[in-house]
């Protein structure tokens, strides 16, 4: 397994508005690339190349510019202290101070179409929810791509299906999962959030090399069994997570589709990854959008 770690001594020097650099700040020490490859050979034993970066704006980004030229060929995972530009669906930002989530990205070579990706989204989600479950931490699954405890947001994936010149694609699954909120950071969120450090204890969560490695595993095996089996084998793990099963929902559709917002209730998840929801006696199955519980 490679082992890659970047080098810029200008990144521990850098702060974000209102933050201590890097090095001063409680638990940003650099990533430790052994940890994290150790940790990832117990869930994925196929190969990997492993990465950490102390600053980049976005490890998606950085993966996703790889793929279009196929450099590097195979699965990479690429890890960051801190991320500047770092993102999730509809382009929406992702707010952590240094050192205070876990962010990493994975590279996958894949035979796949456009089509797929939702569902793979899903796939990724159940995952990352029984990695945590096998630790105590019980989450919700909120259609597509959040992960949820209490109906505060724990982590976020966002995947990307990349193209290169030959026309073959590299999934890239990007994770973000919050390991400390200070108040800075819930209010720059907009949303409830939680983090790991309020689930777990402070002795469990002394390595983040080792929990990135751990996540990063359970979502590679994902992916691969994706790829095998299509998302029959996750549908099933999936609606028993389902957050707002049985509810009234409201789903918001992104503008450039130029369809209306549809209200319903929360039937299940199907095997194709879509949300299926019935209103006014009929059943609708949504690919896209944004859900929000009718209050």
């Amino acid at each position: 397994m490679e082992q890659f770690t970047d080098q810029n001594p200008d990144e521990h020097l850098t702060a974000t508005p209102n933050s201590m650099p890097i090095a001063d700040r409680p638990g940003a020490v650099a990533l430790d690339v052994a940890d994290i490859a150790q940790s990832l050979a117990c869930a994925w034993d196929g190969e990997c190349a492993v990465e950490t970066i102390a600053i980049t704006r976005s490890t998606n980004e950085d993966l996703a510019a790889r793929a279009r030229v196929r450099q590097p060929s195979g699965r990479v995972l690429r890890a960051a202290n801190f991320q500047t530009g770092g993102r999730g669906r509809q382009k929406r930002a992702w707010h952590a101070a240094p050192g205070d989530a876990l962010l990493f990205s994975v590279a996958i070579p894949v035979v796949t179409r456009a089509e797929s990706l939702p569902a793979i989204t899903l796939a990724c989600g159940v995952a990352l929810a029984e990695c945590l479950a096998e630790h105590g931490v019980a989450v919700q699954l909120k259609w597509p791509n959040d992960v949820r405890v209490d109906g505060c947001k724990l982590a976020g994936i966002l995947t990307e299906l990349v193209p290169d010149r030959d026309a073959l694609n590299t999934l890239v699954i990007g994770v973000g999962i919050n390991l400390h909120l200070d108040d800075a950071a819930r209010r720059a969120i907009g949303q409830p959030a939680i983090a790991l450090d309020q689930l777990l204890s402070a002795v469990a969560l002394q390595s983040r090399g080792q929990w990135i490695g751990r996540f990063a595993g359970a979502i590679i095996a994902a992916a691969a069994r994706f790829m095998h089996d299509g998302f029959d084998p996750f549908c099933t793990r999936f609606n028993r997570l389902l957050e707002w099963r049985g509810q009234v929902v409201d789903i918001l559709y992104e503008k450039p589709l130029g369809q209306a917002a549809i209200s319903g209730r929360v039937i299940e998840v199907d095997r194709h990854g879509r949300l299926v929801i019935e209103a006014e006696g009929r059943r609708h199955s949504v690919s896209v959008g944004d859900v929000s519980v009718r209050r």
